[in-house]
């Protein structure tokens, strides 16, 4: 039976009790500090302010949320937005609303947003436009979220259906992403960050619906194979072999993912890019990750179970 949990799309009432217990030791304690200080605008503002609601109870945050949202929800897409543009939009209004999908603020307008949000999806989906490689996997990513705020499981699945073709075809066992680097045009390494963030992005949010897919894997390659490929690049971007002069820079702008790995996984050669990179936040892919999903240290693991 399909039966999200409906919290914060990638984390649970246990990750915040977790950043509550902990908010003064690092890195916990930089993630709270820009929760409180940094003020976002447009349409980031509304799962900015649904953090708020949900890591302070922050009820005025919530209601701020609410307006933010449907001010949104309630207009056409921008005609001036490229079509990743539109993507990411649709994810922050999917996360900001799970983010208040309990506020009375909230509950009371869900009958129009809901209507307005499964448009815009449908929009997307159906537009006649020649998609790349990057953006057929972010359409992945907004219907397998998407399915989740509409509780539809057929969405969902088309999510699902989108991460196991790119693990089982497009993942080559050395861990680049053909499709992803080939057109040796600078932006390769750009573009694997992109395919597999939206691939950490899927897996944290299908795990709140008791699907694994973090432990999918077709002849021993998984997204581990081709994250892991990435790591050795951000220490050396100069070896990236598909590109000239290329640098870490979109590392930083697009990382927010690798504390979901580290969640996940915790790669000992991580956190030295986790010590550079934090706080971690991105409005469309997970917000703000290092309040979240950070850890104090290793995770400390069962003998059994």
């Amino acid at each position: 039976m399909f039966s999200p949990l409906h919290f914060g799309l990638y984390f649970t009432s246990e990750h915040v009790q977790t950043a509550r217990d902990q908010r003064d030791q690092p890195p916990f304690d930089m993630a709270w500090k820009l929760l409180h200080e940094y003020e976002e605008t447009g349409v980031q503002a509304a799962p900015w302010l649904g953090l708020r609601y949900r890591f302070d109870d922050d009820a005025l945050a919530g209601e701020q949320a609410a307006e933010r949202l449907m001010d949104f929800a309630e207009h056409g897409f921008n005609p001036d937005m490229t079509y990743v543009d539109a993507l990411q939009e649709l994810l922050m209004q999917a996360h900001a609303f799970e983010l208040i999908r309990d506020h009375a603020a909230m509950q009371a307008r869900q009958d129009t947003f809901l209507p307005a949000f499964a448009e815009r999806l449908n929009y997307l989906n159906t537009l006649e436009y020649d998609r790349s490689y990057v953006e057929r996997v972010l359409l992945g990513l907004v219907n397998l979220v998407a399915g989740i705020v509409l509780e539809r499981e057929d969405l969902f699945q088309y999510g699902v259906g989108t991460y196991e073709t790119v693990v089982r075809e497009d993942i080559h066992p050395q861990g680049y992403i053909q499709k992803a680097v080939e057109a040796h045009d600078g932006g390769g390494l750009l573009r694997q960050i992109m395919v597999v963030g939206a691939l950490a992005q899927m897996a944290e949010a299908a795990r709140h619906v008791g699907v694994d897919l973090w432990g999918y894997s077709f002849r021993g390659v998984s997204i581990m194979t081709a994250f892991s490929y990435l790591l050795y690049y951000y220490f050396y971007p100069d070896k990236w072999r598909w590109d000239a002069q290329v640098t870490n820079e979109a590392f930083a702008e697009y990382g927010a993912f690798l504390e979901f790995v580290n969640h996940h996984a915790y790669p000992k050669d991580l956190k030295p890019i986790l010590d550079e990179l934090r706080p971690l936040y991105d409005a469309s892919r997970g917000g703000l990750t290092t309040l979240s999903h950070g850890m104090t240290g290793r995770p400390k693991r069962r003998l059994f179970g």
